[in-house]
């Protein structure tokens, strides 16, 4: 009897771990998802021209949201200053197109989308929904760029230890481990976290 209860709780050790780590993750993962503004733009199509454009855009939106969030010290915050100058954003937008020579028609939107496991010079971001700053330009049929606006890790010249530094001013030390270690521990964390927003992405509980 003794054997066979040892033998019955090494399962049940192995998933109670699992389900303790997949908790800790969601929270910190939670936490990340209430404290960052992602950004992602979608060029009209994946002609070479169309992808120059996207890039020229970004840069734009970049630089532009880096000085009218300089003063924000929250998500929330830099939303609603989002929101308030969205059309000096798309006015940016169609005056960088304008002057390649484009005139497509350039949206932009607070939404909350769906992102798969990605990382950003230094920053690793788990799979989930988060806030975006959602800019399509055309058709947008095009390949996608994203990447983070608040705090503010978009620009070209941020380093890995600048766009670290970023996030520990918004996250505590441990969302911050989550998204800046390489530990075997973090990776077990991001593993259950796909297969936990995958879960709920196949249930329609995310939204896309």
């Amino acid at each position: 009897m003794k054997r066979f209860l040892l033998i019955l709780s090494i399962p049940f050790t192995f998933f109670l771990t699992l389900a303790i780590l997949t908790v800790s993750a969601n929270s910190d993962a939670n936490q990340l998802k209430d404290s960052v503004l992602r950004f992602h733009i979608v060029a009209n199509s994946n002609s070479k021209t169309d992808q120059q454009n996207k890039l020229a855009v970004r840069d734009g939106i970049a630089n532009l949201c880096s000085a009218l969030f300089e003063n924000s010290t929250s998500k929330a915050a830099s939303i609603e200053i989002a929101e308030q100058n969205k059309e000096q954003i798309v006015a940016q937008a169609k005056e960088i197109l304008h002057q390649n020579n484009c005139d497509f028609d350039v949206n932009v939107q607070i939404r909350k989308r769906f992102f798969p496991t990605k990382s950003y010079n230094g920053v690793n971001f788990p799979a989930g929904v988060y806030d975006t700053l959602d800019v399509t330009i055309g058709e947008a049929k095009g390949e996608n760029f994203w990447c983070v606006m608040f705090p503010s890790i978009c620009l070209s010249a941020s380093t890995k230890i600048q766009n670290q530094h970023k996030m520990s001013e918004v996250l505590d030390k441990s969302t911050l481990n989550l998204v800046t270690s390489d530990s075997a521990e973090v990776k077990l964390k991001f593993k259950l976290l796909e297969l936990f927003e995958g879960v709920k992405k196949y249930f329609g509980t995310a939204e896309n």
